[in-house]
């Protein structure tokens, strides 16, 4: 899938924020990614040439199913109509870099393939408050979490974005990642699953 776009939450798991050093932050970190970014189950992260230091990041995504607007937090859910697994693969160094320089993170979060999603399932009667996420690479387990350990909940995040921005439908909305990322390199398999949603696979390579 392609939604229009897809919106991201940064540092929302406080173990994530702990292992940075940082300070829990009074109102979400929101940035985007496009959505050339995706790729599929089976198909490769490629890390272009030059680039140092590449992370992976599992997180919980929604799919919005109607244009959401202004939208209470008692109301949100019900303009999610998916969910799905994504991988909110990042250029760490172009992102430090960036950082410090006091530029956006976009280009470090948007490179081609840097956005493995599963295919999207119906969001149906599941608690998006109670999921357990997990990555692995080469087998080894790099992130267990669980949602409920999120700083912001869901349905606040919907309510807090569309305040300023409409969600609309086909849009992605993730939700930030678990302690332990980490790099990954050419050769690699890293495996995100997020229990009863679903599970994407996907190899490194150089670009």
């Amino acid at each position: 899938m392609k939604p229009g776009k897809i919106v991201c939450i940064g540092w929302n798991y406080r173990s994530h924020v702990a292992e940075l050093d940082s300070e829990l932050p009074e109102v979400p970190t929101v940035f985007l990614k496009p959505s050339s970014c995706i790729i599929s189950d089976g198909d490769d992260i490629v890390i272009p040439e030059g680039v140092t230091n590449v992370q992976h990041e599992v997180e919980l995504a929604l799919v919005f199913g109607k244009d959401c607007r202004k939208v209470d937090e008692s109301e949100a859910m019900s303009y999610v109509s998916h969910v799905a697994v994504f991988n909110d693969v990042s250029a760490r160094d172009m992102q430090s870099r960036a950082r410090e320089e006091g530029n956006s993170w976009d280009l470090s979060k948007g490179i081609d393939t840097f956005g493995p999603m599963s295919e999207p399932i119906p969001l149906g009667d599941l608690d998006v408050q109670d999921l357990d996420l997990e990555l692995t690479v080469n087998g080894e387990v790099r992130q267990s979490g669980n949602t409920r350990n999120m700083i912001f909940t869901v349905p606040w995040l919907i309510s807090y974005v569309s305040k300023y921005m409409t969600l609309e439908a086909g849009d992605v909305l993730i939700t930030g990642t678990p302690e332990g990322v980490s790099e990954i390199r050419p050769g690699d398999t890293v495996v995100a699953t997020v229990k009863g949603v679903g599970t994407i696979t996907n190899k490194v390579v150089m670009g």
